[in-house]
């Protein structure tokens, strides 16, 4: 009987121990009935990751943390233990993400496999192998980086706010004003001018003598038109004859030209030197002289025949006449 009853304290004794066992694993994130293979990581910061948290593989739980602990006493790095199912099958260069599972940050891990063909052999990691590291950005630095570009914007419009309001109050100054009321009147004298121009434009352009004027021009414009055929003859006569002359050998033409006049003007250079024939009977004073001589003997001549004519003139028809008489 008591033997019984010691039997029957020993096994609730190992029951409750057992019980305990599972629970306090349970508790730790290990599950006794479940055969898992133990992976490690290693990281900077866990950003509060805690034992027990979930390990997820495309959003399904495949395990837990197990351990957390410095690596060394320098206290460099964290080393994350876990604890995953042996039958899921963990390829070597996967990633072990740590990132915020809900709204309010807690923090699991996200196996991130590598892609791979299906006729690719990829290692499968071992048991105690080691996992890739990283961590997501947490919700605080996902708002800084979405809050930076907008924080800039704010800067900038902060800084031209400030240049606006130093304009104003250079604007809304007392000499200032004055200064802009009296734009504001000449700008209202400028207007009133411009429509009293206005108002003489449209008094012209009414006027009778500047509609015949716009009447004889359109005339004008018509005739144009109608003499474009004539127009256009004259402008390819003017054509053919620029055409024409630019085909002359001008060039020619006026180089010979001035070839016969640099010899012309060494010619005269020779006779006004009183070189050569001419040269010596224009620059001769006694040429001059007896030409002089010349002109007036030969008037002393004329005049003495004029006036004694018979002295150098004689008919021998009349004289021989007068012979036969006289025989």
């Amino acid at each position: 009987m008591e033997k019984d009853k010691a039997i029957k304290i020993g096994l609730l004794l190992v029951i409750t121990i057992g019980f305990l066992y599972w629970g306090f694993n349970f508790l730790k994130g290990k599950n006794v009935f479940t055969r898992t293979n133990t992976y490690y990581a290693y990281y900077e910061r866990i950003d509060g990751l805690q034992p027990s948290a979930s390990i997820l593989l495309r959003g399904y739980k495949i395990g837990q943390v197990t351990d957390i602990y410095f690596t060394n006493k320098k206290y460099e790095s964290l080393t994350i233990e876990m604890s995953i199912d042996e039958s899921v099958e963990i390829p070597e260069n996967t990633i072990a993400q740590i990132f915020s599972s809900d709204i309010m940050g807690t923090k699991s891990i996200n196996l991130i496999m590598p892609y791979s063909k299906d006729n690719e052999d990829v290692a499968i990691l071992s048991h105690n192998s080691t996992l890739l590291s990283d961590i997501e950005g947490g919700l605080q630095d996902q708002v800084r980086l979405e809050m930076a570009p907008l924080k800039k914007q704010v800067e900038l419009l902060i800084e031209q706010a400030a240049v606006a309001i130093e304009q104003i109050k250079y604007v809304l100054n007392e000499s200032t004003g004055e200064e802009l009321r009296s734009s504001f009147v000449k700008i209202q004298q400028a207007v009133d001018a411009i429509r009293n121009s206005s108002v003489t434009i449209d008094s012209v352009l009414s006027n009778h003598n500047i509609q015949n004027v716009l009447a004889h021009v359109e005339n004008i414009t018509k005739t144009i038109s109608n003499k474009s055929d004539d127009i256009q003859e004259i402008v390819d006569n003017v054509a053919s004859f620029s055409n024409a002359l630019a085909q002359a050998n001008i060039a020619e033409t006026v180089l010979m030209t001035d070839s016969v006049l640099t010899e012309l003007n060494v010619v005269l250079q020779r006779v006004n030197a009183g070189e050569g024939s001419l040269g010596t009977l224009l620059q001769s004073d006694e040429l001059y002289k007896n030409l002089e001589t010349s002109s007036m003997n030969l008037d002393k001549l004329l005049r003495d025949v004029k006036e004694n004519p018979k002295r150098y003139v004689s008919f021998p028809i009349f004289n021989f006449s007068r012979d036969k008489k006289n025989k």
